[in-house]
């Protein structure tokens, strides 16, 4: 099982529209697309937030091969609807994760 974490990083000025918007669009159409499963929202806890908050969404999938399709028919999509919708106010990075059993 892989986990597929972005970090996004937003000014605290559009932090509520940020959530909202995850919630009511990109998390909505990233699952109508098969390939990753599970999503998860989290808020980063620091003891700094003058810079912005930063924000946790993970999804889970089955393979790099699965997370590279889905990233070319959704995720590529998605990453220029946040770019155009909320500009240099939010920022993000990915990384994919092996889950490693307990």
């Amino acid at each position: 099982m892989l986990i597929y974490n972005t970090t996004f990083h937003c000014e605290k000025s559009c932090y509520d529209e940020f959530v909202a918007w995850m919630r009511t669009q990109y998390i909505p159409s990233a699952m109508q697309h098969k390939g990753v499963a599970e999503p998860r929202m989290a808020r980063i806890m620091a003891q700094d937030e003058n810079d912005g908050i930063s924000i946790s969404v993970q999804f889970t999938t089955t393979s790099l091969d699965t997370l590279s399709a889905w990233y070319e028919v959704c995720g590529a999509k998605l990453v220029e609807q946040l770019e155009s919708k909320f500009q240099q106010r939010v920022v993000g990075f990915s990384t994919i994760m092996q889950q490693i059993e307990l």
